[in-house]
């Protein structure tokens, strides 16, 4: 017996060792094996907590109470590449906290108590592409704050107290395509704090106290694409030059207090392809405001207390496909605004007090089509045009319109012109023939309700002709066919004649 144990228990010695079990999660988190993340939000901890797996990606420790990142609380994580501190009360980062973490992509410290950021905290971070450090407390921002983030792409400062930005505060930033700046205490901008960014694609500046933009503002920033401004309240003029220097595709001035279409400005900016001017006291668009953005092909000024829009007030607009002019004053507007228009699309015009005019069904020419996306009043069809209304179009052309007809019935109609043959004409006279058509779409409803009505009527008429043969077939043998008729013939005088005829005599005769 013992001798057969030995036999057996052989192969177990040959067997190699089992590994050593791999470091385990830490008791208040959640550990995903296949993405190396580990989850520990809302648990209350108070400190980045002890037993992370080294090879961790991803941390979560958003939610809790930490207070301070010291050095060392995360040099046991070198392959992180995610860190969400958010929504925690940390009110110190002291340097050295993220030193050995070389892979570190994006770091989030969103909604927690920092007032200051040492110079030397993102030290090593050079793999570092977001970087949120929006609704804290922050004051200033020191020079050189973020001079080793040489690949940082997006970075969010907002919702800070920020009264001041040091000249240098963003030296370093060679690659950062994104700044928004919102809801601090700043009371003006550094061009030389900005012209660091040379590599800036979008800039937001949203909610802040700036009474004007200076000409040295954006001056070095060449690559800069998307400007955005929005709710200064103090702001109530676009310098000639405070947009020089730039080439942007999109712009949006809203919410401020400027009463002027700022011409001057857009002068410089050939290349724009979106404006927004919208909610800003302006009444009056001057002829020629938007001459040289022969690029442009949004147009937005909805919400601009608008009154008055000039004749070619739109002049130069030569690849508008959208224009905006919704919930404005206007109760007029001339056809012969939009005629150097011809690229149009999309008209909103909603939220006017605008009167009838006919003529603006027709302010699309070269077979283009217009949308009047929103609210227009009720006009006649063009078969009730009469007059010179007709004197501008062309000789030959295919007009499309879409009405909303104050916003019950929507309508779309067809203009065909076509020119009378020059050998039916009579010297000296020319005119236009037109044909409208109303061309009501067909949907679902309409179907049903045509087959439903027509299925009534046919069996309404077949109802009734079995009722009147009913009514036929009963009164058919009710009536008689037949009669009779009873024949005497008249007394002769004389009595040759009653001797001859013997008597009088009867014939019955029956007719059936």
């Amino acid at each position: 017996m013992t001798g057969w144990l030995r036999v057996l228990g052989l192969p177990l010695l040959l067997l190699p060792a089992a590994p050593p079990p791999a470091h385990g999660c830490p008791a208040r988190c959640e550990c995903t094996a296949v993405t190396r993340a580990v989850a520990c939000p809302r648990r209350r901890l108070t400190a980045v907590p002890d037993g992370i797996p080294a090879e961790t990606r991803l941390l979560e420790l958003s939610r809790n109470r930490i207070r301070c990142l010291n050095p060392g609380d995360l040099a046991a994580l070198p392959q992180l590449e995610e860190l969400d501190l958010s929504d925690n009360v940390i009110a110190h980062v002291e340097p050295g906290a993220f030193d050995n973490l070389p892979r570190l992509r994006e770091l989030r410290l969103r909604r927690n108590q920092l007032k200051l950021i040492p110079p030397g905290v993102f030290t090593r971070l050079a793999n570092l592409t977001l970087l949120d450090l929006s609704e804290n407390k922050l004051v200033i921002l020191l020079d050189y704050t973020f001079q080793d983030l040489r690949s940082l792409r997006r970075l969010e400062v907002g919702d800070n107290d920020l009264v001041f930005i040091s000249r240098r505060a963003f030296a370093g930033l060679l690659a950062l395509e994104e700044l928004t700046l919102e809801r601090c205490n700043l009371t003006a901008l550094s061009g030389e704090s900005l012209g660091h960014l040379r590599g800036l694609g979008a800039l937001r500046l949203r909610h802040l106290a700036i009474a004007a933009l200076e000409d040295q503002n954006f001056r070095k920033l060449p690559g800069l694409l998307h400007l955005e401004i929005d709710n200064w309240p103090l702001l109530e003029e676009v310098a000639a030059g405070s947009l020089q220097g730039l080439n942007l595709t999109s712009l949006s001035v809203t919410h401020t207090n400027i009463t002027a279409v700022p011409a001057a400005a857009l002068s410089h900016q050939a290349h724009l392809t979106c404006l927004n001017l919208s909610f800003n006291p302006i009444s009056t668009v001057p002829r020629g405001s938007f001459r040289d953005l022969v690029r442009l092909r949004e147009l937005h000024l909805a919400g601009a207390l608008l009154a008055v829009v000039e004749p070619q007030a739109f002049l130069g607009l030569r690849q508008i496909r959208l224009l905006n002019l919704s919930n404005n004053q206007l109760s007029t507007l001339e056809e012969c605004t939009f005629h150097s228009v011809n690229t149009l699309e999309t008209l909103r015009v909603d939220g006017n007090p605008l009167a009838c005019d006919c003529r603006l069904l027709w302010i699309v020419q070269r077979r283009k089509t217009l949308n009047f996306d929103g609210r227009l009043p009720a006009c006649a069809t063009p078969a009730e045009v009469r007059g010179d209304a007709l004197r501008d179009l062309p000789d030959s052309a295919l007009f499309e319109y879409f009405v909303n007809a104050g916003g019950n019935d929507s309508y779309f109609a067809t203009l065909s012109v076509r020119a009378e043959p020059a050998a039916n004409r009579t010297p000296g006279e020319g005119h236009n023939e037109t044909q409208a058509a109303a061309r009501f779409p067909l949907d679902l409803t309409t179907i049903l309700v045509s087959t439903a009505m027509g299925c009534i009527t046919f069996l309404g008429v077949v109802l009734f002709c079995f009722l009147l043969l009913f009514v036929w077939s009963r009164g058919r043998g009710q009536h008689k066919n037949n009669f009779s008729v009873e024949y005497s013939f008249r007394k002769v005088d004389g009595p040759a004649a009653a001797a001859g005829q013997g008597g009088a005599r009867k014939f019955n005769m029956k007719m059936i």
